[in-house]
């Protein structure tokens, strides 16, 4: 691990938690008195990644003011891009790393296995590696047919497909990349195309905080983490 870097994106302004977030930038809002990024940070030293790039923007201040106060013996480094969209501050991020990199949402805590991830992508090193959760409808869900017949009935299923918690594995050599596409998007779009992107299949905990109710949902689950 001791050449693997990590960049947290932490710039957002958290627009669907206000009113929580007028005050205090999304990452720093607490799940059982302890904020987002320091499960996030936490996570990442239990596997020793030694060096943590914290992407700001909104309120980062008050980000470097938590990072000195609870991460003070580690090795990090604030880059406050301002108000700008995610890629240019993965770009900004990417002038204090020389090697391969995990980037991750500021928003997203799970207990996904580091080793386990790395080891998945170090098979097909020259890929780009995306890690994902299932995802399960709360409710019965029908397909109907063009006379408004329901075909089939299923309570609460499991979709074939899957969503993206971040967690992304970038080798160096694909630097060069990032730096000529304007969007994260473009740059998945692009390395789906030349078959360069796999996904690790995450099935454990995921915890994302985009609203108050996945507020409440997350004071439960962190318990699973802790």
């Amino acid at each position: 691990m001791n050449d693997l870097s990590a960049i947290i994106l932490c710039g957002g302004k958290g627009l669907r938690l206000r009113p929580l977030t007028n005050d205090i930038p999304k990452p720093l809002i607490p799940i059982n008195d302890k904020p987002i990024l320091y499960y996030i940070v936490s996570h990442l030293i239990k596997y020793k990644i030694n060096k943590i790039i914290i992407a700001t923007g909104y309120k980062s201040k008050m980000i470097e003011k938590f990072m000195l106060d609870n991460f003070s013996f580690i090795d990090y480094t604030i880059v406050d891009s301002g108000d700008v969209n995610i890629i240019a501050r993965i770009k900004d991020s990417l002038k204090h790393i020389d090697n391969d990199f995990i980037l991750c949402y500021g928003d997203t805590i799970s207990n996904i296995d580091l080793n386990k991830l790395i080891e998945f992508h170090k098979k097909k090193s020259d890929s780009v590696t995306i890690t994902s959760y299932p995802i399960s409808i709360p409710f019965g869900v029908m397909k109907i047919d063009n006379k408004n017949y329901v075909e089939s009935f299923e309570e609460k299923p499991t979709l074939t497909e899957v969503m993206n918690i971040g967690y992304y594995y970038f080798p160096n050599n694909k630097f060069d990349l990032i730096k000529k596409k304007k969007s994260i998007i473009d740059i998945l779009k692009h390395l789906i195309s030349k078959r360069l992107l796999r996904c690790y299949k995450h099935k454990k905990i995921h915890i994302t905080v985009n609203t108050i109710s996945e507020l409440e949902y997350a004071e439960k689950d962190i318990k699973k983490i802790l």
